[in-house]
C-alpha cells in the first residue's frame, strides 16, 4: 500500500489525535480481537489487522507519533527527508542510544517472541467480560457455573508463533541487530526495524495450530461466586483468566462486569429496596394486618387510622445485605391505595354509613382560596 493510499492511523485506530497511551492501547486490542485472522475468517480481516498494527506500532512510540504528527506518512519514507529544525533535534537525541519503537504485540499481547534486549518478565493483559445475574441473585448472592473462554500458550509452537523452530530466522532488513542506522553525512539516526519491531527475528511460516498468534483458546466451565449485595457494574475477579504471559510472567486477569436484569416490582437505590404496594381502601378502614412479599420472606405490616393512603413505609434491615460493606439497607414501601369493586347492595350500606360521617377537612381547606 503506497503512503498516498494509506489511511490516517488515528483514523484507523477511531482515537483522537490527542488519545493517550491507554485509549491506544485499548482501541488496539479491540481490533486486534476483532480481525486476527485466528477469530475472524473475512476475506480483508487480516489486511485490516496488519493496518491496526501498523498504526499502533507508530502511535504507541513517542517518538514516531511525534514524527508522523509533524510530516505523517512522509516521517518513514526513507527517500523523503525533511531538514526542519525539530529534525535535526531528532538526529542529536540518537547520538545517546537507539530510538525504541517497541513491538505492539508485546505490548499487547506479547507476540513477537524475545527481544534482543533483556526484558522482564511481565503479566498478560487483563480481559473484560460481560454477566448478567438476575435481581434476587444480586441481593443474596449465589454460586453459579459460567462457560468461559480460557486462553493459553499454545502447545505447538510452545508460544513462539512459528511452525518449527527453524522456521524462526534472523532479520534480513536489520541482519538480526533489531535496529536500522541511516547515515546523511554527519549524522546517522538509529531506529527499530520496521519488519521484526525490534526483536533482530522473523517467521518464516507461522504456527499452523495458533495462526501465528500464540494463544489457544478453550471453552472451561468456571464456578463462580457472586457477592450478596452486589451492585450493577461492580465486579468480580477471576485470577490467571486473562491473556498468558509470553516470556515467564503469570496470566492477566479476567473482570466479570455485572449486568443485573431488572425486577418487576423490586428497585434499587444504593443498599434500600423500593417496593409499590396495591393496598384496597377496604385494609385502610378495617385497619388490617397485610403480608408484604420481601426479598427476605413475607413481612406483616399494621394499617392503623394514622396510615397515610398513599403514605411511605420503611421496614428496617429488609433492604440489601451488603456483604463487602457489612451494611443492611431498608425496604421502603409505596402504599398504592385502590377503590374495590362494590356491587349496589354493598353500596347503598356504604353510602348510609357516610351520610352520618361528619368531615369538614375538605371545606375547611377550600375557605384559603
Amino acid at each position: 500500500m503506497s503512503k498516498d493510499s494509506k489511511r490516517d492511523y488515528y483514523e484507523v485506530l477511531g482515537i483522537a489525535k490527542n488519545a493517550t497511551e491507554k485509549e491506544i492501547k485499548s482501541a488496539y486490542r479491540k481490533l486486534a480481537m476483532q480481525y486476527h485472522p485466528d477469530r475472524n475468517k473475512a476475506a480483508d480481516a487480516e489486511e485490516k489487522f496488519k493496518e491496526a498494527t501498523e498504526a499502533y506500532d507508530v502511535l504507541i512510540d513517542p517518538e514516531k507519533r511525534s514524527k508522523y504528527d509533524k510530516y505523517g506518512h512522509n516521517a518513514f519514507d526513507k527517500n523523503n527527508f525533511n531538514f526542519s529544525d525539530s529534525f535535526f533535534d531528532d538526529i542529536f537525541k540518537s547520538f545517546g542510544g537507539s530510538f525504541s519503537g517497541g513491538n505492539p504485540f508485546e505490548d499487547l499481547f506479547n507476540f513477537g517472541g524475545s527481544s534482543r534486549r533483556q526484558k522482564r518478565s511481565s503479566r498478560g493483559d487483563d480481559l473484560q467480560q460481560s454477566v448478567s445475574i438476575d435481581f434476587l441473585d444480586a441481593v443474596h448472592g449465589k454460586k453459579a457455573k459460567l462457560t468461559l473462554n480460557k486462553n493459553t500458550i499454545c502447545n505447538h509452537c510452545q508460544g513462539s508463533g512459528a511452525e518449527n523452530p527453524s522456521d524462526i530466522i534472523t532479520c534480513s532488513t536489520c541482519n538480526g541487530t533489531g535496529e536500522i542506522m541511516q547515515r546523511m553525512g554527519f549524522f546517522s539516526t538509529v531506529s527499530t526495524c520496521s519488519k521484526c519491531y525490534g526483536t533482530g527475528k522473523t517467521i518464516k511460516n507461522i504456527c499452523k495450530t495458533c495462526k501465528g498468534s500464540k494463544i489457544n483458546s478453550s471453552i472451561e466451565l468456571v464456578d463462580i461466586d457472586i457477592p450478596a449485595g452486589i451492585a450493577n457494574g461492580e465486579h468480580i475477579i477471576l485470577q490467571g483468566y486473562g491473556m498468558p504471559s509470553l516470556n515467564g510472567g503469570k496470566n492477566g486477569d479476567l473482570y466479570l462486569i455485572v449486568k443485573i436484569k431488572p425486577h418487576k416490582y423490586y428497585e434499587r437505590i444504593n443498599d434500600d429496596i423500593l417496593i409499590s404496594v396495591p393496598i384496597s381502601i377496604q385494609h385502610f378502614l378495617q385497619e388490617n394486618e397485610i403480608e408484604i412479599p420481601t426479598p427476605h420472606g413475607d413481612k406483616k405490616i399494621k394499617l392503623t387510622h394514622d396510615t397515610k393512603l398513599n403514605g411511605i413505609i420503611k421496614i428496617a434491615g429488609y433492604g440489601i445485605h451488603n456483604a463487602r460493606s457489612k451494611r443492611k439497607g431498608d425496604l421502603i414501601i409505596t402504599l398504592q391505595p385502590y377503590m374495590p369493586k362494590i356491587d349496589k347492595k354493598n353500596k347503598e350500606k356504604i353510602d348510609e354509613i357516610f351520610a352520618n360521617v361528619k368531615d369538614s377537612t375538605f371545606e375547611e381547606w377550600k375557605k384559603d382560596f
